[in-house]
């Protein structure tokens, strides 16, 4: 049962958290690789589209900043943004989201870097993944394929080191293996926070104001929390790119997203006693001519946190009326 400690939340409780193809030689899998940390970039802003780009690795050139204006007799006094109230971060464990990492394949490379056994829905072992080698998943009328042999409708991975690779990337928690009809659909269950800390280097640059991407975290948050309200699908909360929010496994993993997340750990943006569905887009046109003009600029975030507004100024800025509550699980 899901609550909160700020504000009474009337939704529908969270449920229970819960597919011919030879493999002539062992693939190998690339390296799991360890939690980066930001590389401090200067670059033009706006971001052209929202498209989930990985973080530019690459310094640019510094620019020397504009000489400021001369002093005028005066000088035109510009209010802070609204803030929302404060509210301290959780303690407390975090809710499992399902998201769905591929969708229709006719195949998917999957592995471990550790020794794994592969169950079933009744938690009945149907095979074993060697460490750092990968096999080729496929479907046939239902029934999942390893190696070429059918073995259930549905299998489980469950690593040791919560580290699976699907399709070409990482991520962290367990992955579900779906055949439906003659594709393959792989559903990442994991822990919510750490979702969001993939999500939020996603989404927005790591190096971007910490405010902003504390901003950024809640709204993303609060966003997801939504969707678990409202399952996508039988099998998954929601997907894994710019229909819902861009996630992208341990690549898009940073030390400063996951200080963001940290700092914000639990919190969601509430109304009326509801979790908002915070949208949010990269610039003030996207979300005026997709959203209506409710929701979260990026950029405007962006230039916010630059000016030294916190998220708290940030976040009553682009959902007006909203609040912060805690989210707990009991």
């Amino acid at each position: 049962m899901v609550s909160f400690a700020m504000a009474a939340i009337a939704s529908a409780g969270l449920g229970g958290w819960f597919l011919r193809s030879f493999l002539p030689t062992p693939i190998a899998l690339s390296e799991p690789i360890p939690l980066p940390e930001a590389v401090q970039l200067e670059r033009p802003l706006p971001r052209p589209i929202l498209d989930g780009r990985d973080p530019l690795l690459v310094t640019l050139p510094t620019k020397t900043p504009p000489s400021p204006p001369p002093a005028s007799g005066s000088t035109k006094t510009i209010a802070p943004p609204p803030a929302l109230n404060p509210v301290p971060p959780s303690q407390g464990p975090a809710p499992q989201v399902r998201v769905a990492i591929a969708r229709d394949q006719s195949q998917l490379v999957v592995g471990t870097a550790v020794a794994t056994a592969v169950t079933d829905d009744q938690q009945q072992v149907r095979t074993q993944l060697a460490p750092s080698q990968g096999v080729v998943v496929a479907a046939r009328d239902g029934f999942l394929l390893w190696n070429g042999q059918p073995l259930a409708p549905s299998l489980w991975i469950r690593p040791s080191n919560q580290l699976t690779f699907v399709g070409g990337k990482w991520y962290r928690g367990v992955v579900r293996l779906i055949a439906q009809g003659n594709s393959v659909t792989a559903v990442n269950q994991v822990d919510l926070e750490q979702y969001l800390v993939s999500v939020v280097g996603s989404e927005v640059y790591p190096d971007w104001p910490m405010e902003t991407l504390k901003a950024q975290a809640i709204a993303a948050r609060s966003y997801a929390l939504a969707q678990m309200f409202q399952p996508a699908s039988p099998f998954f909360d929601l997907g894994n790119d710019e229909r819902w929010q861009v996630y992208r496994g341990i690549e898009t993993e940073w030390n400063t997203t996951q200080a963001a997340v940290q700092a914000t750990r639990g919190i969601v943006l509430t109304k009326s006693g509801r979790v908002v569905v915070s949208m949010y887009a990269a610039t003030d046109d996207i979300v005026r001519d997709v959203f209506g003009g409710r929701g979260m600029s990026q950029t405007g975030a962006y230039e916010l946190g630059k000016r030294g507004y916190n998220h708290l100024q940030i976040l009553g800025t682009y959902y007006p009326g909203a609040g912060l509550s805690q989210l707990q699980l009991q």
